[in-house]
């Protein structure tokens, strides 16, 4: 855990805390130690800069959550409309 907040510029705690208020779960070893993937990290690195820029956290984390949901939508609209391109062109 230590690593994974020195990669991204937080502490463990803002890391547990992102966890708790629901931004990712972070999946455990069998050691039982806290294991993130890099979606995880890019995930807390902008919920830190928005609490950096004076956002609480349960509103940094639904700012996230959304900003992500928006572009999962807009790649799908982009997914969507090369289909439909391809279909009316051939």
């Amino acid at each position: 855990m230590g690593a994974a907040a020195g990669a991204i510029g937080v502490t463990p705690a803002f890391l547990r805390a992102a966890e708790a208020a629901g931004l990712f779960e972070a999946h455990r070893s069998d050691g039982g130690h806290r294991r993130y993937s890099r979606d995880d990290l890019q995930r807390a690195d902008r919920a830190r800069s928005l609490v950096d820029d004076g956002i609480r956290m349960d509103a940094a984390v639904r700012i996230v959550r959304l900003e992500y949901q928006l572009a999962a939508a807009n790649a799908m609209i982009e997914l969507l409309r090369r289909k439909t391109d391809r279909t009316r062109s051939g």
